[in-house]
């Protein structure tokens, strides 16, 4: 007998202490002690705390160390000398932790003997279970070195734990660097097979708590079942390890043959992708911090001598390894989720249905890059007044929600900004103000044209953007449009501060059939080649197919490729090979000219086969022409006086006796030409008499006096018809609300309520007043 260090009681030389619950009689000690000194191999017993409470003989001569010196102490003090042994010290902490779950563990390490030598053990813990609870471990150890019959378990615990380091240093390097969940998962299950596992599979559940296989690697090509699809709803029987380990979210080691008996499918293919062959397997749910994810298995199926399995430390490593594989299935769902809001919030950001102007085919191309966020694309088509088209497209720097939301602000100005039918330099002016007053420090690039389909003349601004391709009969090629500086790094002005930025318009005709193309740069930026490169790429694409919007999109898409880093947007827009009704008459600002005006628009009208319009075109252009002589004629007033009275901002509104001049002239005119009806219609173009009583000369009128000049344009397209009025004065109108009592102040009223829409733009060298008819 022994006494234990520090208290009074005597212990026999190898002995297990009885639990709380349990208190053995002395037949039934002394028959322990018995056995535990008998057993040939070192065997420790351990109490629920880790004191050492039993030490053969066998342990002894392991250890060096006696009875007396470790009864009632840690066992970590006499299996790692000093606590130096680092992974001693890590395996004996997953023993510990393996026990407590009712687990047995059992692996391969180094333990440190009382003289300092290190020699590789083989160890196995059991739990010690009396009335359904865990009293304490029983641990046996075996000298790996010490008998030339285990030079072979040696050299293949040795080249298994090299295999093991192997595999998590891999693993770790895969799970750390994607977060792509198929993927990562695909390629992890690769390093596991065939270094480590005959097959390997993977099985994610579903919304519903459904298993789905994943991924299922086999080591043999030749295997005469393949493996199963991805996506295929996966019924484990109910003892099955995977089953288990996904109900219980704890791990499963099966070190010999699977005992599933439950379910014996007549399918060898069943039987191979449900494991049920394995002669060895693990089975390791995937935690995250919501639950369970899924199960990793790998499986031992081949046949070997000695008989191949798993064992504790291969069991820690697929534990490590599944634990990596659910923190990188979480940060891949909060990706997923993060870029799904993402690239909800840009679509919806975005439009969805194009409109379909005349003149014109226009198609928009879009794919997402393979970066883990989306960018800040944007593109958009505008109608504008007298069917011209405003086209746009741009690029947010920076990427997820952020780049998306600041690309819905910037759409949504743009798209008020092109509403004042401002000319492209202004309104990437405006827009560059806007980026500035963000108070970020973004950089945005973007291309706005301006196209006008019935004159085919097309003006463009370009603030930092690649420049457009024009796709002709004649080949593809850039655009002379050198870019100014990007939206929101205008330049410094002297107190530090960005000053206005101005940006030029480019001029220049579309002929018919051809196809302008606007791309952002994720279209043709690549790691691997220049920019010029990839535009050259680019235009060889577009070249190889017809010259049509819907195929350029794609054939621009396709060259961009799917490994894009950055998102691809294409807008394609094809002009028309056929001319658009397109008429125009110069009028002299004078009053006859509003007779003029109602004429020459019932004659274009009715040769247009558009008759029944007729009288409210008439109407309209009347005053619109009444408005224009009043206001551009005489002397033009101060633009910065303003009058709350007049349709018109003016100094001082034109005395009523030049009001009763204009009207006198116009009824001289009336009476004199006669009146008109349906049965006595008169058509200025037809007319070289009238023409040349009203002073007109090849259709234009003569503006005798030094007068300002008018014009009339009139635009049928298929589904309305514009007309507007030009003038030489900038002030744009405005309707005021008449008084009951006044005589006029009412034409604009009247344009306001008759037509569908009217509007007015400012020119270089006046303004246009213009109103649309639909024709449907």
């Amino acid at each position: 007998m022994r006494r234990q260090p520090g208290t009074g009681e005597q212990l026999p030389h190898a002995r297990q202490l009885p639990s709380a619950e349990f208190v053995p009689n002395n037949a039934t000690q002394s028959a322990a002690i018995a056995v535990l000194e008998a057993l040939p191999d070192p065997v420790v017993v351990l109490n629920r705390r880790g004191l050492i409470t039993g030490w053969n003989p066998a342990a002894e001569e392991l250890f060096g160390y006696n009875g007396d010196e470790v009864l009632g102490r840690p066992w970590t003090e006499f299996v790692v000398a000093d606590g130096s042994n680092g992974n001693a010290l890590s395996h004996l902490d997953a023993i510990g932790s393996t026990v407590q779950r009712g687990g047995t563990w059992e692996g391969s390490f180094p333990i440190t003997t009382r003289n300092g030598d290190s020699l590789l053990a083989r160890v196995r813990a059991a739990p010690m279970i009396n009335g359904g609870m865990i009293t304490g471990t029983v641990v046996t150890a075996i000298d790996l070195f010490g008998s030339d019959a285990s030079r072979d378990d040696q050299q293949r615990a040795a080249a298994r734990a090299a295999v093991r380091a192997a595999v998590l240093s891999r693993a770790g390097m895969q799970l750390g660097t994607s977060l792509d969940t198929g993927r990562t998962l695909a390629a992890l299950a690769e390093i596991l097979v065939p270094a480590f596992a005959d097959t390997c599979v993977v099985d994610l559940l579903d919304e519903n708590g459904v298993a789905q296989r994943l991924v299922t690697v086999h080591s043999t090509d030749s295997s005469p079942c393949p493996p199963m699809r991805a996506g295929t709803e996966i019924q484990y029987p109910a003892r099955h390890p995977c089953d288990r380990a996904l109900r219980t979210g704890r791990p499963v080691l099966i070190q010999g043959a699977p005992r599933v008996k439950a379910m014996d499918p007549d399918e060898e293919c069943d039987r191979k992708a449900l494991l049920l062959d394995a002669k060895s397997l693990i089975a390791v749910p995937l935690l995250a911090p919501s639950g369970v994810r899924g199960v990793l298995a790998i499986a031992l199926t081949e046949d070997a001598d000695p008989t191949p399995r798993y064992d504790t430390a291969d069991l820690e490593l697929v534990e490590e390894l599944a634990a990596r594989a659910g923190l990188a299935l979480e940060n891949a769902a909060m990706f997923d989720r993060q870029r799904t809001l993402a690239l909800a919030l840009q679509k919806s950001l975005l439009p969805t249905d194009l409109p379909l102007p005349d003149g014109v085919s226009i198609r928009v191309g879009y794919a997402p890059g393979a970066a883990s966020e989306v960018s800040g694309d944007l593109y958009d088509v505008v109608e504008l007044s007298a069917g011209r088209i405003g086209v746009v497209i741009g690029d947010v720097q920076g990427r997820g929600a952020h780049a998306a939301a600041v690309m819905g602000q910037l759409r949504a100005a743009l798209r008020a900004y092109a509403v004042l039918d401002v000319q492209p330099g202004q309104l990437l002016s405006y827009l560059d103000e806007l980026v500035r007053g963000l108070n970020e420090e973004i950089l945005v690039t973007c291309v706005y044209a301006i196209y006008d389909p019935f004159t085919r003349r097309c003006a463009l601004a370009n603030a930092g953007h690649p420049p457009p391709l024009l796709a002709s009969a004649h080949g593809t090629y850039p655009m002379e449009v050198p870019p100014d500086v990007p939206l929101g790094i205008g330049p410094l002005g002297p107190g530090g501060g960005k000053g206005a930025v101005q940006f030029d318009d480019h001029i220049f005709s579309i002929p018919p059939g051809d196809v302008l193309v606007m791309y952002t740069d994720g279209v043709v930026e690549r790691r691997d080649q220049s920019v010029d490169q990839g535009v050259r790429t680019l235009c060889s694409a577009i070249e190889r197919v017809v010259r049509e919007p819907r195929a350029i999109c794609r054939a621009a898409l396709k060259a961009a490729g799917s490994e894009a880093h950055d998102d691809q947007a294409v807008l394609a827009m094809a002009t028309s090979t056929v001319d658009l009704p397109l008429s125009r008459l110069a009028l002299p600002a004078r009053p006859e000219a509003a007779f003029a005006a109602r004429h020459h628009t019932r004659a274009v009208l009715r040769e247009w086969g558009l008759s029944e319009h007729a009288e409210l075109a008439e109407l309209l252009v009347s005053e619109l022409i009444t408005n224009a002589v009043r206001h551009a004629s005489g002397p033009r007033p101060s633009p910065w006086s303003f009058s709350d009275s007049s349709q018109y901002p003016a100094a001082d509104p034109p005395p009523m006796a030049e009001d009763m001049l204009e009207l006198a002239a116009v009824r001289e005119y009336a009476d004199h030409l006669g009146a008109l009806d349906e049965d006595n219609e008169m058509d200025l173009l037809a007319e070289p008499g009238l023409l040349d009583e009203l002073g007109m000369l090849d259709g234009t009128l003569a503006a005798p006096g030094g007068s300002r000049r008018l014009d009339l344009v009139l635009r049928r397209g298929l589904r309305a018809l514009w007309i507007e009025v030009h003038d030489p004065d900038v002030r744009l109108p405005r309707i005021r609300q008449a008084a009951e009592t006044d005589e006029g102040g009412r034409g604009l009223y009247l344009v306001d309520a008759l037509s569908a829409r009217w509007g007015a733009r400012p020119t270089d060298g006046g303004k246009f007043v213009w109103f649309e008819i639909p024709l449907f």
